[in-house]
């Protein structure tokens, strides 16, 4: 998955001193704004549903190619839940610094530094999370295949926003070839031997840039050292991955949903991966 760097930000404008960075919420994209199309749709929104659609096809391929093995049919009876999460940060410092220097007599220097520091953080995070049925999405594996002869995913994104190369499909496919082995297992392939499979994917992106003017005068000298004004911008998109067995199917009321084992492991990588956003935003 890549994302061409898109929105106006603070990090785009270092070179003109913009110390704003921290003090709004961050935009999606650098450098283009989150235009409506003629149908309604958002640029950032089609973006993410291009991300999605690769997600969706990746897993359709992986569980029609596990299914083909013949060594896990129950595969066909599970659903798999996918979780998107998408953080924008964006900070600003200012440090500004100023240098006296004084001579007393031919061999001694006073020197008197003086500083101030200054920094802004602020954080934009984006969820969403939703249920397949996997006998669905082999229908539409069957479906695609008879159409255009195979599951190719780059299909679904002309142009290259989004490239399907998150290799869900091979996760999936390893866990057929366990389930297959017979070391790891302990009754005949009929049988699901494994409560759930899991895959947690994370992307950071980070754009860093500082400005430092100096100026030195007779006795003064400002921002000797250290820059005067940096900005950052990080991305962070995880996908989190989770099949198991079904305990309920879609419906009017509601969407499909995992039995409570799959749910409450989804829930604690979920989890997990909030803690380690925010323990690494406060480390930087």
């Amino acid at each position: 998955m890549r994302n061409r760097i898109s929105a106006v930000s603070c990090l785009a404008v270092m070179p003109f001193f913009m110390a704003g960075c921290g003090l709004n919420v961050p935009q999606k994209e650098l450098f283009y704004a989150n235009v409506v199309d003629a149908q309604g749709r958002s640029r950032s929104g089609k973006f993410e549903s291009n991300v999605i659609a690769n997600i969706r096809c990746e897993i359709t391929k992986g569980i029609y190619d596990a299914v083909n093995t013949g060594h896990i049919p129950w595969i066909a009876g599970y659903g798999t839940t996918v979780s998107l999460n998408l953080i924008w940060e964006e900070s600003s410092n200012l440090s500004p610094g100023l240098t006296y220097s004084d001579p007393f007599g031919a061999s001694k220097l006073f020197t008197l530094g003086a500083g101030l520091s200054s920094s802004e953080k602020a954080t934009r995070n984006e969820a969403i999370t939703f249920t397949l049925e996997n006998a669905v999405l082999l229908e539409d594996a069957l479906a695609t295949r008879k159409a255009r002869g195979s599951l190719d995913c780059s299909v679904l994104a002309p142009g290259a926003r989004v490239e399907s190369d998150l290799k869900i499909d091979e996760f999936i496919y390893d866990k057929a070839t366990i389930a297959g082995g017979g070391v790891a297992t302990t009754k005949t392939i009929d049988y699901p031997q494994f409560s759930v499979f899991q895959e947690t994917l994370t992307f950071v992106a980070t754009r860093t840039g500082n400005v430092t003017p100096t100026w030195k005068l007779t006795k003064f000298t400002a921002n000797p050292s250290g820059p005067f004004l940096g900005a950052s911008r990080v991305r962070t998109s995880t996908v989190i991955v989770t099949l198991g067995p079904l305990a309920k199917a879609a419906s009017r009321a509601g969407p499909a949903e995992l039995t409570l084992q799959a749910r409450v492991q989804h829930d604690a990588a979920l989890t997990a991966g909030a803690t380690a956003a925010s323990i690494s935003s406060q480390a930087r």
